[in-house]
């Protein structure tokens, strides 16, 4: 590649010509030259040929990073959102090891194709071979999802084959990465389990392909909070809901309770017109907590977790109860703990947050129950049942 960008005419000096005055690209400012091998045109394979040119190029190329950086996220824009903004990072390391990576994947993704047309070995097993390689990488697993999501996002039409043991690696691969975090949240103390992180990992598990992350439904749940917040505004000025970040404290006076869960009431059942799906009660959907948010509809035990979710972040605390056959939230009337099941309201997320005594619960199932059925219950058993849900729906066929 030349250095020269422009020759000035020659000028004629006592009818003798001048030296001709070159001007070469290393003169220009650092910035600027940053600016042009940014140029989206460009490839790596350009940008490193460049940086050979001359040491002046080279340290263009590599000193500030900028020039690599822009590669990286121009190459890999799926993988920006594991980097803080204006985060200092080595993007020249950063790019050969996602690239190191890539020709890595693509190389196991490929073995698998041969060993199943040699032979037909248990799936699980190949794929458990093929986890295990991964893993032997030691290379970042976002690095190995997007590779493997790069296959499957490739021409269509192509390498059907490829694109077909990448989707199952993927799936495997996720649904392993899930269980660890499902064992790590279930180690943790009770108090700091949240039944809004554990549904969103029941729904990962079971969607590994789908983008559900908790940031995701989080977002989404805040969205609902300013809504309320708005009606409480206009109920209640001074409502401290109002002041306080999302499940900072807890409301202890129990008119502004009331007028919270009111206010969440009007917006989830009028305004967005949530409501429990009783035409097809057992879809698998219903319990994703995503399909909850993106459908408006759900089952008792799905639209409670997104209840009480949204009760907590506005500083009312509710408890989740197995009811059999209906999941219910209990609310207690008492300003100190109780155990009377007759000091609590119960609400039923999926009747459109209808407020229940105790034996008006009976009416939802027929028949009597004891008192150990309005029991609160922990996290890990409400994903219990939430699993166990799921279990029965497959057994339906």
């Amino acid at each position: 590649m030349a250095t020269s960008v422009a020759q000035e005419e020659q000028p004629i000096l006592n009818g003798n010509i001048s030296e001709p005055q070159t001007k070469k690209l290393t003169y220009l400012p650092t910035e600027l030259l940053e600016h042009i091998l940014c140029f989206p045109v460009l490839t790596h394979v350009d940008i490193c040929n460049v940086s050979c040119c001359c040491k002046r190029l080279h340290d263009v190329s590599h000193g500030r990073g900028k020039v690599w950086e822009h590669q990286y996220k121009l190459r890999w824009p799926r993988l920006q959102r594991f980097y803080r903004q204006n985060e200092s990072c080595d993007w020249l390391r950063e790019y050969k090891t996602r690239h190191r990576v890539g020709i890595q994947i693509r190389r196991t993704v490929e073995s698998i194709s041969k060993r199943f047309f040699t032979e037909v070995p248990c799936v699980g097993q190949v794929l458990g071979d093929s986890f295990a390689e991964i893993e032997s990488l030691g290379m970042p697993e976002h690095f190995c999802e997007d590779e493997l999501l790069f296959i499957l996002n490739s021409d269509k039409r192509k390498s059907l084959t490829l694109k077909y043991y990448a989707r199952k690696i993927l799936y495997f691969l996720r649904q392993q990465n899930i269980l660890r975090s499902l064992k790590t949240f279930l180690e943790q103390p009770a108090e700091q389990q949240s039944a809004l992180e554990g549904a969103v990992l029941v729904d990962q598990y079971c969607n590994p392909l789908a983008d559900v992350t908790l940031d995701g439904v989080s977002v989404q749940l805040d969205e609902i909070i300013e809504k309320a917040k708005k009606m409480l505004r206009i109920k209640n000025p001074s409502h401290p809901s109002l002041r306080i970040a999302n499940g900072d404290c807890v409301i202890e006076d129990f008119e502004l309770q009331r007028q919270v869960l009111f206010a969440l009431n009007s917006v989830l059942y009028e305004q967005l017109h949530y409501k429990g799906n009783e035409c097809d009660y057992y879809n698998p959907l219903n319990s994703y907590i995503h399909q909850v948010l993106l459908r408006h509809t759900g089952i008792p035990i799905s639209l409670s977790v997104l209840y009480m979710t949204l009760a907590r972040k506005l500083g009312v605390q509710l408890e989740p109860v197995n009811f059999p056959n209906h999941f219910l939230l209990r609310w207690c009337q008492k300003p100190r703990k109780s155990e009377d099941i007759y000091d609590f309201v119960y609400i039923d997320a999926f009747g459109k947050g209808k407020q229940l005594r105790a034996k008006e619960c009976e009416y939802l199932i027929g028949h009597q129950v004891t008192a150990d059925y309005y029991n609160a219950i922990s996290t890990t058993e409400v994903l219990l049942r939430m699993v166990g849900n799921l279990l029965n729906i497959g057994k339906r066929g």
